[in-house]
């Protein structure tokens, strides 16, 4: 049985499975537009649960999921936006002058060679995925339109609902005197 399962896995990674299909967060080294090198641990040790969401500035659905996004990206704690820039070297010099007059409040990765859209096999723009801080993809959604952000929200307060459950559950009964 442990060498069949040896070989599904085998074969997956060979054939170029997505890693969402995984269910984990392969790792990256990106740089994100103040040219600082960032990878996923950096993330992971600021926040429990992140959205990654994939988009590039010729695409219209891609800027307006991140303005809906934009709106409630402080509202939980311990959830933090990662914006993926597809953008080529070519168009690239235009994401940072975009993202910083949006205002937006998270910050964004230059994948120019496409190293993390290959590795996840993201199939087009947008995308979003929610991982949590062990690099469990928990959800996927491809395209956008306008009410989509709730899907999202609904999925991040399901999250952190399980895991307030959890603690709950994990912390010793006080003792009665």
């Amino acid at each position: 049985m442990k060498s069949v399962i040896t070989f599904a896995v085998a074969a997956a990674v060979l054939l170029g499975a997505p890693a969402w299909a995984a269910k984990t967060m392969p790792p990256f080294n990106l740089k994100n537009v103040d040219g600082q090198k960032m990878n996923f641990a950096k993330y992971a040790e600021k926040y429990e649960l992140m959205a990654f969401v994939f988009w590039a500035t010729g695409c219209a659905p891609c800027k307006d999921e991140l303005v809906e996004i934009n709106k409630f990206a402080d509202d939980y704690e311990g959830f933090g936006v990662v914006a993926v820039s597809t953008d080529s070297a070519r168009t690239s010099s235009l994401v940072k002058p975009y993202f910083k007059g949006q205002g937006f409040k998270f910050d964004t990765l230059l994948d120019v060679d496409g190293e993390l859209v290959k590795a996840l096999g993201v199939p087009g723009n947008p995308f979003s995925l929610l991982v949590t801080a062990a690099g469990d993809i928990i959800w996927e959604h491809s395209g956008y339109r306008k009410g989509d952000e709730r899907k999202i929200k609904e999925e991040i307060e399901k999250y952190f609902a399980a895991a307030g459950e959890a603690e709950t559950a994990e912390e010793p009964a006080a003792e009665e005197e």
